[in-house]
């Protein structure tokens, strides 16, 4: 079985959450934009959790959590702080690649909005 890379993602009970943690484009997008639309320049995993999920009883922090450990691995987002009390503590902030994904997502949706009016 492989190790996940982060601590946060260790928190949780790593070998069933292999069966429903998928990657989810919307919530990337979502996580993305709080990030980019917050008021200072990072957030907890817990205020991205807030911010991204609109019913949180139904999706936990270990979905947010595996979600920014793919981010970063992409290298969308960055962790700023490695030694949190416990995973919701951890605190991310956007990278410079992070804004050029949202900028290029919103321009394909543009794109789609101008094919579905010239139909």
């Amino acid at each position: 079985m492989l190790k996940p890379k982060s601590a946060i993602v260790d928190l949780f009970f790593y070998p069933y959450m292999v069966d429903i943690m998928q990657r989810d484009f919307d919530l990337v997008v979502t996580i993305l934009g709080a990030l980019r639309d917050a008021s200072g320049p990072n957030l907890s995993t817990h205020d991205i959790k807030n911010a991204a999920l609109p019913h949180p009883e139904e999706q936990g922090l270990q979905v947010i959590a595996h979600h920014l450990d793919l981010l970063e691995d992409a290298g969308l987002v960055k962790q700023v702080s490695e030694t949190a009390a416990n995973a919701g503590a951890t605190r991310w902030r956007i990278t410079w690649k992070g804004y050029d994904a949202l900028e290029q997502d919103e321009d394909d949706e543009d794109e789609d909005e101008d094919f579905d009016a010239e139909e």
